[in-house]
């Protein structure tokens, strides 16, 4: 049988696995010298498996094409960030990607798929990046959910190698106790985690904020009228609070220093 189009994940899988004929091989090599978008891929599966596939065979010489090819597409999944971008009516396009252990970025703003791709490649150097509507679909649902006004939290896993400090996370975490429609300063989220004095560093820590909405940074506000900083734009951020019944500067839902986070 010929190969047509492009191989798939499971084609090198089987190659690199052993589970193929020496026909078929043959066939998959001869397309990948003639297919450079093929010859790329291949390539990097090589690069990913090489190493673990000796060790797997010097621990075990017997070991059969089906345990070969389990550990490589486990070993291939933990390497492969997936993403899928959504398309939001009167708002912007957004990027949601995931890992193996669960969402890793958010990106809002009127790019291209091309300048979506790179700025995750960006932030992902060394993961191999993939769109997958299935892998995503759980947190497509939920943000399509949100900007529809159909929900008000999310239930997501987070990646945790994204929070890259203890002051970082507990930054993170009171802003997940902001409820929805409702913010405040930059100083009463200092002053909330018990650091009054690093209004500064907590503006610092929300500009590199990985999940905006998730982590909903754009409930705090600079106060006294100005709206402050967003990864996104001010613009998008002030669409956010609106979506939330938020029509900032204009609002009397400030919480209040010393009330509980609560309705």
């Amino acid at each position: 049988m010929e190969l047509t189009g492009h191989l798939s994940e499971d084609q090198l899988i089987a190659y690199f696995a052993g589970e193929m004929d020496p026909d078929r091989m043959k066939m998959v090599e001869t397309h990948v010298r003639n297919c450079p978008p093929c010859k790329r891929e291949f390539a990097i599966y090589r690069t990913l498996f090489s190493g673990l596939i000796a060790m797997l065979k010097k621990g075990d010489p017997d070991i059969t094409p089906a345990r070969i090819r389990e550990a490589l597409q486990d070993n291939l999944r933990k390497n492969q960030v997936f993403y899928s971008i959504l398309h939001i009516p009167h708002f912007s396009s957004v990027l949601v990607a995931k890992t193996h252990r669960g969402l890793a970025a958010v990106i809002m703003g009127r790019l291209t798929h091309f300048e979506f791709e790179e700025r995750l490649k960006r932030y992902f150097p060394k993961l191999w990046i993939v769109e997958s509507l299935d892998e995503t679909e759980d947190a497509r649902l939920q943000f399509e959910q949100y900007f529809f006004r159909e929900r008000r939290e999310f239930d997501l896993p987070v990646d945790p190698a994204l929070i890259r400090s203890d002051f970082q996370k507990q930054v993170l975490e009171a802003l997940r106790e902001i409820p929805y429609g409702h913010f405040i300063t930059y100083g009463a989220l200092a002053r909330r985690i018990g650091k009054p004095k690093a209004t500064q560093a907590v503006g610092r820590a929300l500009g590199a904020n990985p999940l905006p909405i998730i982590f909903p940074c754009h409930r705090v506000v600079a106060g006294r009228g100005r709206l402050g900083g967003f990864s996104a734009g001010e613009a998008l951020k002030l669409k956010l609070l609106e979506i939330e019944g938020v029509h900032y500067p204009h609002s009397s839902r400030q919480l209040d220093l010393f009330a509980p986070f609560e309705e």
